[in-house]
């Protein structure tokens, strides 16, 4: 082989090796983030908060009072109830001294979906044939059970319901009945019945965001269906702190504490 031959030959060796090395840089590089970002979209366990600014006066909040900013569409009867409560949240406030909250003076629990209203993280445990969503707020727990079972027809009314899951792809249904009718649905008095019906889709839509979609659902107090969204983003270094109910004025203290705006 002659000379120049040889040279295009090593050449062309030169090249090929350049080239391999580059692609396989490039395609390391393109590759590295999407490694970072993965998740399973089955695991929601974690702590977890509603991400909301929170550098605004409470009044304008919404998502610390209500589900959403629309009325519900409710009962004649849905909307007696309305009217007689007395709310220390929303657009017309009364002072706690003359609140007909549910949740003051008594310590009674929030409920269901009321409890995802106050500013205070959950956390969500995975175990097999049960999800476990813990708040903070008053140490709530809410067993979700995966294993196929039916709702406990043998339990009495609950606070927080009777719940039963299960996954359709990559989306956590969750429905939730057999409520007590002692609690308001909101922050601001909206009303419920014993026939509250609640249906959940909680979907990990990215690693650092968890939705849930929620279908309200009460033939007594609602003429329709009506729909809530609420967005959750990842804490992984938050631990749940310890909080009960000992009496209202320590009860009130810590309730109002998650509303204020951080300085």
């Amino acid at each position: 082989m002659g000379s120049r031959s040889l040279r295009v030959v090593l050449a062309l060796a030169i090249f090929m090796i350049g080239s391999s090395v580059a692609f396989a840089q490039t395609k390391k590089a393109t590759e590295t983030p999407a490694a970072s970002g993965s998740f399973d979209p089955h695991d929601l366990s974690g702590v977890w908060s509603q991400d909301h600014p929170r550098n605004m006066p409470v009044v304008d909040r919404y998502w610390n009072y209500e589900l959403n900013k629309e009325e519900p569409p409710m009962t004649a009867w849905g909307k007696a109830q309305f009217d007689a409560a007395k709310s220390s949240f929303g657009l017309h406030t009364y002072p706690l001294a003359e609140t007909n909250d549910p949740l003051y003076h008594d310590c009674t629990p929030p409920g269901l979906p009321r409890v995802y209203l106050h500013p205070f993280p959950m956390e969500i445990v995975q175990v097999p044939g049960e999800i476990i969503i813990l708040f903070e707020y008053d140490s709530l727990r809410h067993p979700i059970y995966t294993d196929g079972r039916k709702h406990d027809e043998t339990l009495g009314p609950q606070w927080m319901g009777d719940a039963v899951g299960h996954w359709e792809g990559d989306t956590l249904v969750v429905d939730t009945v057999n409520f007590n009718d002692k609690t308001w649905i909101d922050r601001v008095g909206h009303p419920h019945s014993a026939d509250l019906h609640v249906v959940e889709h909680f979907k990990r839509v990215q690693k650092d965001h968890l939705v849930d979609d929620i279908t309200i659902e009460d033939p007594k107090a609602y003429s329709k269906p009506w729909t809530a969204h609420l967005d959750f983003v990842p804490r992984p270094t938050w631990t749940l702190g310890e909080q009960f109910c000992e009496d209202a004025h320590s009860f009130e203290n810590f309730d109002r504490k998650g509303a204020i705006a951080p300085k």
